[in-house]
Protein backbone atom coordinates (compact mmCIF):
# COMPACT_ATOMS: atom_id res chain seq x y z
CA UNK A 1 0.00 0.00 0.00
CA UNK A 2 3.18 2.42 0.96
CA UNK A 3 4.98 1.96 -2.56
CA UNK A 4 1.39 1.98 -4.45
CA UNK A 5 0.88 5.75 -2.95
CA UNK A 6 4.38 6.57 -3.39
CA UNK A 7 4.42 5.31 -7.10
CA UNK A 8 1.05 7.23 -7.63
CA UNK A 9 2.69 10.36 -6.26
CA UNK A 10 5.89 9.99 -8.25
CA UNK A 11 4.15 9.31 -11.32
CA UNK A 12 1.86 12.86 -10.31
CA UNK A 13 5.31 14.74 -10.01
CA UNK A 14 6.62 13.86 -13.01
CA UNK A 15 3.50 14.43 -15.09
CA UNK A 16 3.51 18.14 -13.16
CA UNK A 17 7.24 18.75 -14.19
CA UNK A 18 6.75 17.81 -17.61
CA UNK A 19 4.02 20.01 -18.01
CA UNK A 20 5.87 23.04 -16.48
CA UNK A 21 9.20 22.46 -17.75
CA UNK A 22 11.20 21.06 -21.63
CA UNK A 23 12.00 18.48 -19.49
CA UNK A 24 11.48 14.90 -21.00
CA UNK A 25 13.10 12.84 -19.40
CA UNK A 26 12.20 10.78 -15.88
CA UNK A 27 14.78 12.60 -13.09
CA UNK A 28 12.55 12.06 -10.55
CA UNK A 29 13.83 8.67 -8.73
CA UNK A 30 11.74 7.01 -5.43
CA UNK A 31 14.87 5.91 -3.48
CA UNK A 32 16.75 5.57 0.15
CA UNK A 33 18.93 8.07 0.19
CA UNK A 34 21.55 5.60 1.76
CA UNK A 35 22.35 2.05 1.37
CA UNK A 36 22.18 0.10 4.77
CA UNK A 37 25.95 -0.31 4.69
CA UNK A 38 25.78 3.47 4.88
CA UNK A 39 26.84 4.25 1.31
CA UNK A 40 25.20 6.07 -1.12
CA UNK A 41 22.41 4.81 -3.11
CA UNK A 42 21.57 7.69 -5.49
CA UNK A 43 24.39 7.54 -7.79
CA UNK A 44 22.81 9.48 -10.37
CA UNK A 45 23.48 13.61 -10.53
CA UNK A 46 20.57 15.95 -11.34
CA UNK A 47 18.29 14.22 -9.75
CA UNK A 48 14.78 14.81 -7.49
CA UNK A 49 14.94 11.93 -4.83
CA UNK A 50 11.59 10.87 -3.06
CA UNK A 51 12.44 9.15 0.16
CA UNK A 52 10.29 7.69 2.84
CA UNK A 53 12.06 8.99 6.40
CA UNK A 54 9.05 7.83 8.76
CA UNK A 55 5.77 5.73 9.05
CA UNK A 56 3.55 6.90 12.41
CA UNK A 57 0.09 5.69 13.13
CA UNK A 58 -2.78 8.96 13.04
CA UNK A 59 -2.98 9.54 16.52
CA UNK A 60 -6.02 11.68 16.21
CA UNK A 61 -8.34 8.71 14.97
CA UNK A 62 -10.01 6.36 17.99
CA UNK A 63 -9.30 2.77 16.48
CA UNK A 64 -12.12 0.71 17.38
CA UNK A 65 -12.89 -2.39 16.65
CA UNK A 66 -15.45 -3.16 14.01
CA UNK A 67 -18.43 -5.53 14.50
CA UNK A 68 -20.92 -5.63 12.09
CA UNK A 69 -24.18 -7.86 11.23
CA UNK A 70 -24.14 -10.43 8.67
CA UNK A 71 -26.92 -13.38 8.06
CA UNK A 72 -28.22 -13.40 11.50
CA UNK A 73 -24.64 -13.30 13.54
CA UNK A 74 -21.93 -10.31 14.15
CA UNK A 75 -18.83 -10.37 12.06
CA UNK A 76 -15.59 -8.91 14.11
CA UNK A 77 -13.27 -7.84 11.69
CA UNK A 78 -9.55 -6.12 12.08
CA UNK A 79 -9.00 -2.50 13.23
CA UNK A 80 -8.14 -0.17 10.47
CA UNK A 81 -4.82 1.29 10.54
CA UNK A 82 -4.46 4.84 9.70
CA UNK A 83 -0.42 5.56 8.69
CA UNK A 84 0.84 9.08 8.06
CA UNK A 85 4.10 8.64 5.80
CA UNK A 86 6.94 11.15 6.13
CA UNK A 87 8.31 11.74 2.98
CA UNK A 88 11.73 13.68 1.71
CA UNK A 89 11.94 14.80 -1.72
CA UNK A 90 15.77 16.20 -1.63
CA UNK A 91 17.52 17.73 -4.80
CA UNK A 92 20.65 15.66 -5.26
CA UNK A 93 22.33 18.30 -8.11
CA UNK A 94 26.06 18.68 -8.79
CA UNK A 95 27.60 21.42 -8.12
CA UNK A 96 27.43 23.45 -10.87
CA UNK A 97 23.60 22.57 -11.29
CA UNK A 98 22.94 23.90 -7.18
CA UNK A 99 20.90 26.63 -8.55
CA UNK A 100 19.08 24.54 -11.01
CA UNK A 101 18.39 21.80 -8.39
CA UNK A 102 16.88 24.86 -6.15
CA UNK A 103 14.19 25.37 -8.97
CA UNK A 104 13.45 21.60 -9.09
CA UNK A 105 12.91 21.77 -5.50
CA UNK A 106 10.78 24.82 -5.79
CA UNK A 107 8.77 23.27 -8.54
CA UNK A 108 8.12 20.11 -6.37
CA UNK A 109 7.22 22.43 -3.67
CA UNK A 110 4.65 24.20 -5.91
CA UNK A 111 3.07 20.88 -6.93
CA UNK A 112 1.98 19.98 -3.64
CA UNK A 113 0.83 23.61 -2.92
CA UNK A 114 -0.89 23.14 -6.01
CA UNK A 115 -1.99 19.08 -5.08
CA UNK A 116 -2.42 19.17 -1.32
CA UNK A 117 -5.03 16.65 -1.50
CA UNK A 118 -5.99 13.68 -3.92
CA UNK A 119 -8.74 11.71 -4.12
CA UNK A 120 -11.22 9.56 -6.24
CA UNK A 121 -12.89 11.76 -7.41
CA UNK A 122 -10.04 14.26 -8.42
CA UNK A 123 -8.18 11.63 -10.50
CA UNK A 124 -7.82 8.18 -10.60
CA UNK A 125 -6.33 6.50 -7.56
CA UNK A 126 -4.19 3.75 -7.03
CA UNK A 127 -6.23 0.13 -5.17
CA UNK A 128 -7.07 0.77 -2.02
CA UNK A 129 -6.46 4.07 -1.81
CA UNK A 130 -9.61 6.64 -1.39
CA UNK A 131 -7.37 10.00 -0.16
CA UNK A 132 -3.89 11.25 0.33
CA UNK A 133 -3.55 14.77 1.31
CA UNK A 134 -0.02 16.75 2.07
CA UNK A 135 1.17 18.87 4.84
CA UNK A 136 4.70 20.63 5.40
CA UNK A 137 6.54 19.41 7.99
CA UNK A 138 8.86 22.24 9.28
CA UNK A 139 12.11 21.93 10.83
CA UNK A 140 14.27 24.36 12.96
CA UNK A 141 18.07 24.23 12.00
CA UNK A 142 18.92 22.21 15.04
CA UNK A 143 16.53 19.46 14.44
CA UNK A 144 17.80 19.45 10.75
CA UNK A 145 20.94 18.89 11.35
CA UNK A 146 19.91 16.10 13.57
CA UNK A 147 17.69 15.00 11.02
CA UNK A 148 20.59 14.45 8.20
CA UNK A 149 23.17 13.24 10.81
CA UNK A 150 20.63 10.22 11.43
CA UNK A 151 19.82 9.19 7.87
CA UNK A 152 23.90 9.50 7.60
CA UNK A 153 23.88 11.59 5.40
CA UNK A 154 25.52 15.51 4.27
CA UNK A 155 22.58 18.10 3.96
CA UNK A 156 21.46 18.70 0.69
CA UNK A 157 18.29 21.15 -0.23
CA UNK A 158 14.99 19.34 0.71
CA UNK A 159 11.68 19.30 2.13
CA UNK A 160 9.45 17.30 4.02
CA UNK A 161 6.27 16.14 3.39
CA UNK A 162 3.69 14.52 5.32
CA UNK A 163 1.34 12.38 3.48
CA UNK A 164 -1.71 11.30 5.57
CA UNK A 165 -3.69 9.63 6.12
CA UNK A 166 -2.86 5.47 4.24
CA UNK A 167 -5.36 3.39 5.72
CA UNK A 168 -4.42 -0.38 6.17
CA UNK A 169 -7.45 -2.57 6.28
CA UNK A 170 -7.18 -6.19 5.33
CA UNK A 171 -11.21 -6.60 5.51
CA UNK A 172 -11.11 -10.40 6.55
CA UNK A 173 -12.81 -11.73 9.03
CA UNK A 174 -11.34 -12.25 12.70
CA UNK A 175 -14.20 -13.80 14.24
CA UNK A 176 -17.91 -14.55 14.00
CA UNK A 177 -19.45 -13.82 16.85
CA UNK A 178 -23.31 -14.95 18.14
CA UNK A 179 -26.13 -12.58 18.00
CA UNK A 180 -27.59 -12.14 21.14
CA UNK A 181 -31.44 -11.72 20.63
CA UNK A 182 -32.79 -11.23 23.96
CA UNK A 183 -31.68 -10.74 27.61
CA UNK A 184 -32.81 -12.86 30.54
CA UNK A 185 -32.40 -11.12 33.89
CA UNK A 186 -32.65 -13.76 36.62
CA UNK A 187 -33.22 -11.88 40.42
CA UNK A 188 -32.76 -13.85 43.51
CA UNK A 189 -34.01 -12.76 46.47
CA UNK A 190 -32.99 -13.27 50.25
Amino acid sequence: MIAHALDFITQQLEDFFKRKTLVRDSFIKLSGLVTPEGGISVTAANTLVISVVNIAEESSIANRPRVTEHGGALLKRPVPIYLNVYILISALFKEDQYEEGLHWLSLAINFFQQHACFNAAQVQMPQGIDKLSFELVNLDIDNMGRFWGALGARYQPSVIYKMRMLTINENTMEAVLPKIRESIVTATHQ
